[in-house]
């Protein structure tokens, strides 16, 4: 009888690399690295954060996370700034392509936008029901 149970990723991390290995081949015609690494830089005035993004780069692929601006320093490109920090990390870890998820109505649609993203698909009722848009652009 199979039984399925909670684990740590710790637990399956040999399985997981032994199996996904051969599914690599199956998909990719040789084993690949999914190089993951994580980012987190800040925006600081006169030694206050204003602003922070968050995400990763895994393989090939800039996956900004979270991205916000205190709502005192916001209209002052720091939004913008932080954007093009992730994008130079992403390039330096050989991404190719910028990723991101916002609310489909909010103003960072436009702000993303403007910054050289496109919309590349919705995500109806997707986190708390709301309307939420995939974002890409090619870096």
């Amino acid at each position: 009888m199979v039984k399925v149970s909670k684990a740590t990723k710790r637990a399956i991390k040999k399985f997981n690399e032994e199996q996904w290995h051969g599914v690599d081949v199956e998909h990719y015609g040789k084993p690949v690295n999914w190089n993951e690494k994580e980012f987190v830089f800040k925006a600081t005035e006169d030694g206050e954060i204003i602003g922070s993004i968050t995400g990763k780069h895994e393989s090939g692929v800039l996956y900004v996370g979270g991205l916000i601006v205190a709502q005192r320093a916001r209209g002052k490109g720091i939004g913008k700034a932080l954007m093009e920090k992730a994008e130079e990390f992403g390039k330096k870890e050989g991404a190719h392509k910028a990723h991101l998820i916002t609310g489909k109505d909010w103003q960072a649609a436009n702000f993303y936008e403007a910054l050289g993203y496109v919309k590349v698909a919705d995500l109806p009722k997707h986190h708390f029901k709301r309307d939420f848009a995939i974002y890409e652009k090619l870096i």
